[in-house]
């Protein structure tokens, strides 16, 4: 008899309590990257469980910002060519800083040794300069660059910053990434305020929370606000090619790109609707109970999110 066909005869042997099959069972992963103990942000979004399974393999994530340092040993790996849409050249360098971060924050390489580790380490990451070295940039260039990250290749897209939720110019963009099956990620804002800025449903704007799972007194909020995510004291790269601790919801919008790229590479034929359905319904309830201005459909979680996918139609 197959080892199947006795394991069933012996579970309805009334002298024993249950009869399973053996089975070869291998360690979670676990990330040897020496900073992740000062990550309580992956901690908190069960990004370890994740990556059991998927770490954003496959996924590319564009980085509308200042620039990548490509160079980091923390990165490097996973940098693929970009544009520089303020120089208009290929010179996608980092005069400022605050694009290596958001980059690190999303998937920044993980497993090796060295640094920090990410929500999805394994992900691609698109530069696209937006900015220039102060970091000022403008809505025109904002959704050129996301028209151009649709075009070649990014499922995911991200734009630590505040006000593009409102432009039309750069709704018109994301709704034409979520058309070629992308998300669009931004930030809320780091004004502690209500933006006042209309729903719409063509980008994923996030809000920042603490340690203790509640709204940062500096994050912006407001029913446009979709989801939170952890954004105070995150550890990053820096574009001196080290590390240091960000916060701002241009910490907490990567994050959250990180766990989308994580669900793609879960299950890649999961439509951007999909995607973006199952973060909401598994996100963490904070705040007042459901749907709420300020904690909008909760705290995204990485391992809730990732887990959700494969079991999706499609």
């Amino acid at each position: 008899a197959s080892e199947v066909a006795v394991q069933a005869r012996l579970a309805h042997n009334p002298q024993l309590k249950f009869a399973e099959l053996d089975r070869r069972v291998e360690l979670g992963f676990a990330a040897n990257d020496p900073y992740l103990g000062s990550q309580w942000h992956l901690s908190k979004i069960n990004a370890s469980a994740a990556w059991d399974v998927a770490r954003g393999q496959g996924v590319t994530i564009a980085i509308l910002d200042t620039g990548v340092a490509a160079s980091h040993p923390d990165l490097a790996a996973n940098v693929v060519p970009g544009w520089n849409f303020y120089g208009n050249n290929a010179d996608t360098s980092d005069p400022h800083g605050h694009g290596t971060a958001v980059a690190g924050a999303a998937a920044a390489v993980f497993n090796n040794g060295m640094g920090v580790a990410s929500v999805a380490g394994a992900a691609r990451i698109m530069p696209v300069r937006i900015a220039d070295a102060n970091a000022y940039a403008y809505w025109s260039t904002v959704a050129q660059g996301l028209t151009w990250a649709a075009d070649n290749g990014a499922r995911v897209a991200n734009i630590s910053y505040v006000g593009v939720a409102g432009s039309a110019s750069v709704q018109s963009a994301a709704q034409y990434m979520k058309s070629k099956g992308g998300l669009v990620i931004v930030c809320a804002g780091n004004n502690g305020i209500d933006e006042g800025i209309t729903p719409n449903t063509t980008m994923i704007p996030v809000s920042a929370t603490n340690s203790s799972d509640a709204k940062t007194s500096w994050s912006s909020y407001g029913n446009f606000v979709v989801v939170a995510a952890p954004g105070q004291d995150i550890w990053t790269t820096t574009r001196t090619l080290g590390y240091q601790a960000w916060s701002g919801t241009s910490l907490a919008s990567p994050v959250v790109a990180g766990v989308v790229a994580s669900m793609m590479a879960a299950k890649p034929t999961l439509s951007a609707a999909q995607v973006e359905s199952l973060l909401l319904s598994t996100a963490v309830d904070l705040g007042a109970a459901g749907r709420d201005a300020r904690c909008a459909s909760g705290r995204g979680d990485a391992d809730g999110a990732r887990a959700a996918a494969p079991r999706a139609g499609a």
